[in-house]
């Protein structure tokens, strides 16, 4: 099978790069391969599962691809640009590669919009790949990957854990780049919390509804019998 600077070489030809998974899928199921220590079983797993992390990466990535390139998503995309802050200018579609949960960085086709008027020699200037955006992909991350990076690293120690934790699961990525995927991760979700909001109605009629109220920070005074003082007052 190909590695990934090969994939990465190569045209968004999934159906090819998914028969060559197959075939090793089935190799290893008509020829079963007799184990006799737990070294040699350790390494079957592993095998086996690269080639299924492999694969379902290659089908996230011909997803991707149909989507990208169907109708629906280009119309939004279209609308998406029309409404950006600033002019931006079809600057052709690139390959770029996004890397899947499973570990695997796949490419896709997909348009990039420039600024107007901003385009430097040698350089992309800053810009938008609208169709990520609208698939949620920042960073070059699936939103799966960037949600499992930010999760081990709010639930784990330190940084050095979460990428320590990723690294088992295939997905290798320096402490820089899951920091930089965790707080933008963050700062998004609270950005959308920002942007929602609830509407509620005039009337709470037929609806449960629960009132509480925080006194953590009151002033309690209770009667309690002490000595008086020399004015008579209650201590």
């Amino acid at each position: 099978m190909m590695n990934d600077s090969a994939l990465a070489r190569q045209d968004t030809d999934y159906a090819k790069h998914i028969q060559e998974v197959l075939n090793a899928l089935r190799q290893l199921e008509q020829t079963p391969r007799l184990v006799t220590s737990p070294d040699e079983l350790e390494a079957l797993e592993r095998e086996i599962r690269q080639c299924t992390d492999r694969l379902g990466s290659l089908l996230v990535g011909y997803h991707m691809q149909q989507a990208l390139d169907a109708a629906a998503l280009q119309a939004a995309q279209a609308q998406l640009v029309g409404q950006w802050p600033k002019p931006l200018k079809n600057d052709g579609k690139v390959t770029v590669m996004v890397r899947t949960v499973q570990g695997l960085a796949v490419p896709v086709r997909v348009t990039y919009y420039r600024r107007a008027g901003q385009r430097r020699a040698g350089k992309r200037s800053a810009g938008v790949y609208a169709g990520l955006v609208l698939l949620g992909i920042y960073d070059r991350c699936t939103p799966a990957l960037a949600a499992e990076v930010s999760l081990l690293t709010a639930m784990l120690g330190s940084l050095h854990e979460a990428q320590d934790v990723l690294a088992n699961r295939g997905v290798a990525l320096d402490t820089k780049a899951v920091r930089t995927i965790a707080y933008r991760y963050a700062a998004r979700a609270r950005l959308v919390q920002q942007v929602e909001h609830t509407a509620f109605e005039d009337t709470v009629a037929g609806r449960r509804v629960v009132i509480s109220s925080d006194g953590g920070r009151l002033r309690l005074r209770e009667n309690t019998r002490g000595p008086k003082t020399k004015k008579g007052r209650q201590r």
